[in-house]
């Protein structure tokens, strides 16, 4: 496994997350999703940016695992890696997770979650098959 290749997958990952739950993108979305109502001068605590980053850190490095394991040698194979392993567990149990009795619009939630750890796990195995 190219563990470089692992760390800059795990920060595109992040980042794009990043990018894709803020203001300029999915938040007012995700937020209608969860019902969460932003208070005035509301912050992030250390939580929302400490499990999102390990976790875009297991996922990267089990990318690597199968990539390297199911010999992806194409970059269509990498992207259709992607697209399989994010519609078949991301997208899957980001839908599946929706559905609790406290959510307020599971299909609006699985949609913007799913989709954006979707494009997520798409980019970690393009870098993981680019960098080898």
């Amino acid at each position: 496994i190219n563990w470089l290749a692992v760390a800059i997958a795990t920060l595109a990952y992040f980042l794009f997350c990043g990018l894709w739950y803020s203001p300029i993108a999915f938040r007012k979305y995700w937020d209608e999703a969860i019902g969460f109502v932003r208070p005035d001068k509301w912050k992030s605590t250390a939580i929302y940016f400490v499990v999102p980053i390990i976790g875009c850190l297991l996922a990267s490095i089990a990318v690597a695992i199968l990539s390297k394991a199911l010999q992806i040698s194409s970059l269509a194979e990498a992207i259709t890696f992607g697209v399989v392993i994010g519609i078949g567990f991301s997208t899957a149990v980001s839908f599946v997770n929706a559905v609790t009795p406290k959510m307020p619009k599971p299909l609006l939630y699985g949609l913007v979650t799913g989709v954006g750890h979707l494009i997520g796990i798409i980019i970690v195995s393009v870098i993981i098959y680019e960098m080898p």
